[in-house]
This record gives structure tokens, sequence and C-alpha cells, in this order.
């Protein structure tokens, strides 16, 4: 028996296992991260420490790099890449903010996501295996695309040397941590070099691992909801007349019993009270030889399953939408950044190591802005086949009253469902193709400035 417990005064199950199922490694990372906890899950506890401390880090991180500009700037070609360090620090600190404050939303919205599909379980077990493992491809590049740039982000500091003349005319080599970023300490003895050094260079790894694991999980969100509107379209363009002529008790008969069943639920669905889908506590029609009307009640079910879609995106489109934007303005100005990095890099006297850490950043920022506007519109392509999905039933066939109700859920459909973040941008292919033109307009502006 699944285990219950109490949470603001309503009785909500224990999703941890299931939200894991559902979502992959990422909820186990966020839960352990202290970033969030499943619904019904146990409370969060000390791992709240977890996810205070990264915060801290990102002030940390922000914080010095500040005050090591304020206090020595550092050399001109250095000072963009600083700026941008720390721009990176502050977004992902909102966006870690922006889920410890919003948990209980975020909760609600995974506990919609299991209600729904224990709810509209038709055909959905082959989609949304299917899209589970386009969601485990993702993680993987999200993942390893930028594990080839860290080594280099922690190594190439050791490997790269300024010299500097003093007033006395002497010439002294200056070493050079991973961050620009002020230490209560002399960083250029030993062994404070060397702590300064190993203390950075886990504040970077944490940090940027912990910015990783947050788009997974937003990821699989994502591709989630797309799974369902998949499974939804399969349903809608697979509406048939019922075939007549079955006996009383015969196999075919019970099976389409149980394919065109459908739940009368109360006034105020289970789903916005917090509890559990139970089909035990529903109201079922009985089977009736009537096809006209086994059609109809499909046609009622798959609009509800449109429905709970729909409230669904509205609320992932409010968790992620400020966060994003910082994210996708940011890196649009990252990926010109790491261009012109690049190119000065083949200038002479250029170190080759500064050049590779800078090939090696430009696909991460690339990869992270891709992957969003990919899956926002892999929302936006299966919503547009909501129409030819419902053109292409059996609606010839159908009664008036289903036809009826099917050209109102074509009236719907003509409104794609998308992700707008920031009530500005789409995530789609050309909100893609719009940061890649800016990022090449401001990388042309600053080649000849």
């Amino acid at each position: 028996m699944r285990d219950q417990m109490h949470s603001g005064g309503e009785q909500v199950w224990d999703t941890t296992k299931e939200v894991e199922a559902m979502l992959g490694p990422s909820a186990g990372l966020m839960r352990w991260m202290g970033l969030w906890q499943p619904p019904g899950g146990e409370p969060a506890g000390a791992k709240v420490l977890v996810a205070v401390a990264m915060d801290v880090m990102f002030f940390m991180i922000f914080a010095g790099g500040l005050v090591q500009v304020l206090l020595d700037p550092p050399p001109m070609d250095s000072m963009l890449e600083v700026s941008l360090t720390l721009a990176c620090s502050v977004t992902w600190a909102v966006r870690n903010m922006t889920i410890l404050v919003r948990q209980n939303r975020l909760q609600q919205l995974v506990l919609d996501l299991l209600n729904m599909r224990r709810r509209f379980t038709e055909n959905g077990e082959f989609f949304r295996k299917k899209y589970y493992r386009r969601s485990l491809i993702g993680s993987t590049l999200l993942l390893g695309i930028p594990m080839f740039a860290i080594p280099m982000w922690l190594v190439e500091p050791a490997l790269t040397k300024t010299l500097v003349t003093t007033s006395e005319n002497a010439t002294i080599v200056v070493r050079r941590t991973p961050l620009v970023m002020w230490m209560p300490m002399d960083t250029q003895t030993h062994p404070s070099y060397e702590i300064a050094y190993t203390f950075q260079l886990l504040l970077i790894s944490i940090v940027v691992n912990a910015n990783i694991v947050i788009d997974i999980f937003i990821s699989c969100l994502i591709i989630t909801v797309t799974a369902d509107i998949a499974v939804l379209n399969h349903n809608i363009a697979n509406m048939r007349m019922c075939k007549e002529g079955f006996t009383e008790n015969s196999e075919e008969r019970l099976k389409l019993s149980r394919a065109w069943e459908i739940t009368c639920k109360s006034k105020k669905p289970q789903m916005e009270e917090g509890e559990q889908y139970d089909d035990s506590k529903a109201v079922h029609a009985s089977y009736t030889t009537d096809s006209s009307a086994q059609l109809y009640r499909t046609l009622v079910k798959n609009i509800q399953h449109h429905q709970f879609l729909m409230s669904i995106v509205n609320d992932l489109e409010s968790l992620m939408s400020e966060s994003s934007v910082l994210m996708l303005g940011l890196n649009s100005i990252n990926i010109c950044s790491q261009g012109i990095g690049f190119v000065d890099g083949f200038r002479p006297g250029a170190n080759k190591t500064t050049v590779l850490k800078r090939f090696l950043t430009f696909p991460a920022y690339v990869n992270q802005t891709a992957h969003f506007c990919w899956y926002g519109q892999d929302i936006i392509d299966q919503s547009e086949r909501l129409l030819e999905s419902a053109f292409s039933c059996g609606w010839p066939d159908a009664d008036q009253r289903f036809c009826s109700t099917l050209r109102i859920f074509m009236l719907q459909a003509t409104r794609p469902l998308k992700l707008q973040i920031g009530k500005i941008f789409t995530l789609s292919r050309n909100l893609f193709l719009q940061i890649l033109n800016t990022s090449y307009t401001i990388f042309n502006m600053f080649i000849n400035f």
C-alpha cells in the first residue's frame, strides 16, 4: 500500500519513486541538493543547507570578483570574461532562488503531471517511454558537452604565466587563479596560491554542475509534457466508430468497454485538490452498445486531457519565465564573447591554452540554448498536429453532437501550446536563430570597433 503523508491539511501520497521514474536521475539529484522535495516526500531537513551553501557560493563569486575588479582592475583583454563570469553567477543564483521560493508551485506542477499520466493511460506507455529515452539522451548532452570545457577553465590559469615589469625594471611572474576573485590572502605566495587555486577549483566545479542539474531537471519536465501531447495526438487521430455485433459477454465487447470508459469527475478536479487520482473514487459511466455515445465519450476524455495540458504548460511557463530570460540573454552575449576570444586567439602572441578554453566553452553555451529552444519547438510542433489529428479521426461517420464538439476543440487547438518566457519570447527554433543572429551582430560590432 502506498505511503500517505499529510501536507497543508490535505492527504498527499509519497511520490518520490514515481517522480524519479518520470523525470529520471535529475529529480533525485535536485532532492539531494535541497532545491526541492517531491510531493508527499520526506521534509528537506538539513538538505536545505546544501541549497543555501550554493547560494553563498554564487554570492562569493560575484562579490569577490566585483571587489577584485574595483581594487585591482584586470587587463582589458580579460575584462569581458570577468564581467560575463559575474553575470553568470548572478543569473544562476536567481534561478536557484526561484526554484527554492516557488517550491510549492513546482511540487503542484509535478503532482499534476503524475495525476494526468495516471488518468489518461490509453496508448501512453509507448510514447512516454520513447520520450523518456529522448530525455536521457538530452541529459547526456547537457552534461557531457560542458565537461570538455570545465577542465580547461581549471588548468588554463596554471599553464599561463603573466610577466609584469615593476618600477625598478624588475620582471616578476604573476600567477593566475581560475577566477578573478578577491581572496583574504596573498595569492602569489606559497602555500596561499595553492589553497586559493584549490578552493576556486572546487567552487567552479560545484556551481557549474549544480547549474547543469537544474538544466536537466527543467528539460525533463518539458519533455514529459511533450510526451503527453504526443499521446493526445495519437488518441484523437484514432477515434473511430465502434464496431457493432458483439455478444453481451464477448471478449471484444469487454475490451471495448474498457477502451471507451469515461470517468465523470466532480466540479472540482482532484488535481486541483492535490490528491492522487483514484479510479475507485470516480463515477464510471456504464458501457453502452451505442457507438455514437462511445465515440463522443472518447472525444470528451481527450478534450479533458487537452485542458490538463494547457494548465500544466501555463504553470511550467510561469515557473521558468524570469530565469530563462536572463539565461538566454546572457547566453547570446557569451556566445559572442567566446567567438571574439576565439578569433583573437589566432593573432600573433596569443596563448594557445586560452584559445582552446574558449573553443571548448563556445559549444557549451550554444548547446544549452539550443536544447531549451528545441524542446520548446517540440511542444509547438506536437500542438500544431492536434488540428491534423482531429481532422484525421472518424468524424464523417459520427453524429452531429460529436462533430459540433470536435469543431469547438479544433477552434481551441488553432492556438498551439507554447512556452513563453518573460511574456515576450517563445521557446522555439526561431528564437534560437534570433539569438545566433544577435550574437553574430554583436560579434561584427566588436570586430569592426
